[in-house]
């Protein structure tokens, strides 16, 4: 039912459930505590909570509505939403991690090994090629700083596409409740 989010640490996640035809959204930020529901993109329920467990209460013409949010791990999830309608449960949905990989499984992998070879010879590679500009240059020591700054920003972008491609594998489990 729900279409593929992507799920970011700054951004949040949110729960989409459908009801008799009315669109029911659940967000939350893992960073700042907030939460906000929302129906057909009219927010009904908003608050701050850095619990595990969390309950907003809302009502659409007779009906009574609730929506739980529970983190089962804070870093590992899965993170669960639950939407009852007149005390019932009838749909839930789970935002599962994928696994994070051993270290002693990685360790022992030929791929992991070759990669490490691969960027440290990279790295290697372009101190040298700037040592060497900068002898051939003459280059001011401030060079050193802005070379490094360069470094750093790559490494950086490195971590940011490899989260990214993590996150991607973020799958959300959807159940409905008999």
């Amino acid at each position: 039912m729900s279409e593929k989010k992507s799920f970011s640490l700054l951004n949040g996640y949110s729960f989409s459930f459908e009801d008799e035809g009315r669109n029911i959204e659940a967000w939350f930020s893992a960073l700042s505590g907030q939460e906000k529901v929302f129906v057909e993109g009219t927010l009904v329920s908003s608050k701050r909570s850095l619990s595990t467990e969390t309950s907003h209460d809302f009502s659409i013409a007779e009906d009574s509505y609730s929506t739980s949010m529970n983190a089962v791990d804070l870093i590992w999830g899965p993170y669960i939403c639950t939407l009852c309608k007149n005390g019932k449960e009838i749909r839930r949905q789970n935002l599962v991690f994928p696994p994070a990989p051993s270290l002693k499984s990685t360790f022992r992998k030929i791929s992991y090994w070759v990669s490490c070879l691969f960027y440290l010879c990279l790295y290697s590679l372009v101190i040298f090629a700037f040592v060497v500009a900068k002898v051939y240059w003459q280059l001011p020591e401030e060079s050193y700083l802005a070379f490094f700054s360069v470094l750093l920003v790559l490494c950086f972008a490195i971590v940011a596409y490899t989260f990214r491609k993590w996150s991607a594998r973020i799958q959300i489990i959807e159940e409905e409740i008999p």
